[in-house]
């Protein structure tokens, strides 16, 4: 099976079974994707009957402005701040790129690959802050406001928790980055994309305490597993949320999607069940997975772990569990990190364990046992 790194990962992105299945000549039915970090329970119950029952409404255009979705949104979350929903939260992230004033983008690294693309495509200078493996790769207040005074950028962005190394920010520590940006004018972008995989999560979040400088990302296609539906939405105040709709193309996000998200966002016991189950089922992954000596697996925060394989390049391992029919991600290709470090998502327990089987088949004959 011939394979080339750069050929996977085409948009920086997981979840690209297509191009797996192009490259190994599988069917794409036949891969388990534990590269997309998305809930393994699935969609919340009856959503996708609720939605069959209204495809008649794809005959009229969806709502411009989104308002009843933004309403759930708003009475979910008791938020009074603006939100503009958008579809995912990667058109956000381009949008927000542009909307905002000119100036440079402050990006700690590793961390997700869209905000320096989408800082470039709006033509803004990217400097960036290296968290180091030493320090397990968490941000050190300290020297990273210290960066935030010298660079002084228009926009600093944070992940919390960080995709992919699930390292977490308390609220305390957020803010005190959004207080050393407000000093010289900048702002702070907060994804929050997988927090409510997290129990404290409503401890962690900023959706109901946000500064005039921040705005905060939200996804919800990770959460409520509805990835190919596409939907996301950033709260902030209403002067920066009406500067984003400027820029967002007209009906970018589609009726199903709205009526999706105002279904999934009245079943509050789902995400409760998810934070329960997702975290059993990733802290016995773990507790698998440090059985192997080729491999250091940091601590789940959320919905995905972090990996570092200690015997051979992240993507040889990549391709060797491609030849078994399941695609982790390579992180070899986010800024800041030795091909040496993968991510993998938590799935079901049938999942986990053919997963947890595979590597066993690799170790044993890498050993030439």
């Amino acid at each position: 099976m011939e394979y080339l790194q750069s050929k996977l990962h085409p948009f920086g992105h997981g979840g690209d079974l297509s191009t797996a299945a192009e490259q190994t000549g599988f069917a794409t039915e036949e891969l388990l994707d534990f590269s997309a970090s998305i809930n393994p329970l699935g969609p919340p119950a009856g959503l996708l009957n609720f939605l069959g029952t209204h495809l008649p409404q794809l005959t009229v255009y969806p709502d411009p402005a989104c308002r009843r979705l933004l309403a759930a949104i708003s009475s979910r979350y008791q938020t009074s701040h603006s939100i503009v929903a958008g579809n995912g939260a990667g058109e956000l992230i381009y949008l927000v790129m542009r909307a905002l004033p000119t100036g440079e983008v402050l990006i700690p690294v590793p961390s997700f690959g869209l905000y320096e693309q989408g800082a470039l495509a709006a033509g803004r200078k990217v400097s960036y802050y290296y968290l180091q493996q030493c320090n397990n790769f968490a941000l050190d207040l300290q020297t990273f406001c210290a960066a935030v005074a010298q660079v002084r950028p228009v926009l600093t962005v944070l992940c919390n928790p960080n995709n992919p190394t699930g390292t977490l920010l308390s609220r305390e520590d957020i803010l005190t980055v959004a207080t050393a940006c407000a000093k010289h004018g900048g702002y702070l972008l907060l994804d929050e994309a997988f927090l409510e995989f997290c129990p404290d999560w409503h401890l962690r979040s900023l959706l109901q305490n946000i500064p005039p400088n921040l705005l905060v990302l939200c996804s919800m296609t990770k959460i409520y597993a509805i990835p190919g539906l596409r939907l996301g939405y950033l709260a902030a105040h209403a002067k920066i949320t009406e500067s984003v709709k400027k820029q967002r193309e007209p009906w970018s996000v589609n009726t199903l999607a709205q009526l999706a998200g105002e279904y999934v966002l009245s079943d509050q016991e789902f995400t409760r069940q998810t934070v329960e189950q997702v975290s059993r089922l990733a802290q016995k992954l773990v507790y698998q997975l440090n059985s192997f000596l080729q491999l250091r697996v940091w601590p789940p925060t959320a919905n995905y772990l972090f990996i570092e394989t200690l015997v051979m390049p992240s993507f040889v391992l990549q391709k060797r569990l491609l030849a078994e029919k399941i695609l982790v991600r390579d992180c070899g290709n986010f800024r800041g990190l030795a091909p040496r470090y993968i991510r993998v998502a938590v799935r079901t327990e049938r999942e986990n364990e053919t997963f947890v089987a595979a590597l066993k088949r690799i170790f044993s004959l890498s050993e030439g046992k």
